[in-house]
């Protein structure tokens, strides 16, 4: 085995670790936004709400976007360990600030910093890709993704728990705690990847991009363009799941549920993240990715009819001897939100396998921090038009048909764009699915 392969099977440990409280700390909180602008700064109006919500995760995106290129950038230059330890250590300190501002305009400028401070999960996607076997990358980032998600079904309980039982500002403090524990597995990491050394400068004169922008092949332009249209689709709703179940079960009974509901949808992704990172390795990735997209759009439509699925939604059930009452509408939320992750969980890594084979080694942490940048601006473009949608219509339904549509004007991009870059040369040189 290569030197710089000796250690991956503990990177793997140590990043599903890391990710795994990072991911817990944060979906420990912020889900409950909406929440919290209602009964923590007293917004409560559903329009000015929507946009709040928007502006708040638009200012996390924007903070994203500008800065992990840099970080990516500098991980190149001088390893992709100090970016993670920058990152989570710097984080513990600022998203416990979150519960001591009285405006939403502080609320929305901290979430910047916390944002633009962070990028862990990028980097560790790079950590990975850089010191781990090709044929063993699928795996490692499908591992990544399931890490992802078992922090978010933590998370989503444990902060329905706690601002349930003791405030948001308790959740606040309890995400900055965790960004520490995490730090702690980043300290026994190790990055062997040794970068190749520079080619020696040319004397004669180099005609550069107008825009200096970094020179990929056409198939790195063509995924990222696929990750941007991909982060527009799948990021459109999924700030406002609280508000929705809102609607179902009230403001009392919203926090615990947001966090049982998303839990549960979080160990369909745990699930999906295997599975779809052990495909990665082995299946052509339009095979993988549109059923994902088919199955996606479908149960979007689901969870944005759930509300008024059941004109009387609320039956007696008895179970072993009490009678219980459920909510038929939020059981047909819930059912629809899990079997979506169960089917979308893990699809990022065929985003990410399909970059990894398109692009040298040595260039892997620029790319895939434009990669997160690419997400990024879709994610930026799904909370302006998610924000405006609910500001005009005046209800959170309709950004689950606005996410539903999305998805299914992906599918046909999906094809075309997967299709010219399996067809570049260097995809076919190195990817064992261009080698067939």
């Amino acid at each position: 085995m290569e030197p710089q392969y000796r250690h991956w099977k503990r990177n793997v440990i140590m990043m599903v670790g890391s990710q795994i409280l990072v991911m817990t700390g944060f979906t420990a909180a912020m889900p409950f936004i909406p929440l919290y602008l209602k009964e923590g700064l007293g917004i409560i109006n559903e329009s000015d709400r929507g946009f709040y919500v928007s502006m708040f995760n638009l200012g996390g995106l924007l903070a994203y976007g500008l800065f992990n290129p840099i970080w990516g950038t500098l991980s190149d230059r001088f390893g992709v360990k100090p970016m993670l330890l920058r990152g989570t250590f710097l984080t513990c300190i600022f998203f416990p600030m979150m519960a001591y501002v009285g405006n939403v305009w502080l609320l929305v400028l901290l979430r910047f910093i916390t944002a633009a401070c962070a990028g862990t999960t990028v980097a560790a996607q790079t950590l990975l890709v850089k010191n781990t076997p090709e044929n063993n990358q699928g795996l490692a980032l499908g591992m990544l993704t399931t890490a992802y998600w078992t922090g978010s079904m933590l998370g989503n309980v444990a902060g329905g728990l706690v601002v349930s039982y003791y405030g948001y500002t308790a959740a606040f403090w309890f995400c900055g705690i965790l960004y520490f524990a995490a730090g702690l597995f980043v300290v026994y990491a190790k990055d062997d990847y040794i970068p190749a050394k520079a080619m020696p400068q040319k004397t004669h004169t180099v005609k550069r991009n107008r825009f200096h922008f970094p020179e990929f092949t056409s198939g790195v332009r063509l995924i990222l363009l696929l990750t941007l249209l991909a982060g527009l689709a799948f990021s459109l709703e999924g700030p406002y799941i609280s508000m929705l179940i809102e609607q179902i079960v009230g403001i009392k009974k919203a926090a615990f549920w947001t966090g049982i509901i998303s839990s549960g949808a979080a160990v369909g992704s745990v699930i999906a993240g295997v599975v779809n990172g052990y495909l990665a390795d082995r299946v052509r990735p339009m095979r993988l990715l549109i059923p994902i997209l088919v199955m996606t759009g479908i149960f979007l439509l689901i969870q944005a009819t759930s509300p008024v699925f059941f004109k009387e939604p609320e039956v007696q059930w008895t179970l072993f001897g009490k009678s219980l009452t459920v909510n038929l509408n939020l059981l047909v939320f819930g059912i629809s939100r899990v079997l979506m992750l169960l089917t979308l969980g893990g699809s990022g890594a065929i985003f990410m396998k399909l970059l990894a084979n398109s692009t040298p080694k040595r260039k892997r942490g620029s790319v895939f921090g434009f990669r997160s940048t690419a997400h990024c601006c879709g994610g930026m473009l799904a909370s302006l038009i998610a924000g405006g949608i609910i500001y005009l219509c005046g209800n959170v339904r309709s950004v689950f048909y606005g996410a539903s549509l999305f998805v299914f004007l992906l599918i046909p991009l999906a094809v075309w764009i997967i299709r010219r870059v399996m067809a570049h040369p260097f995809y076919r040189a190195h990817s064992p699915f261009g080698k067939r």
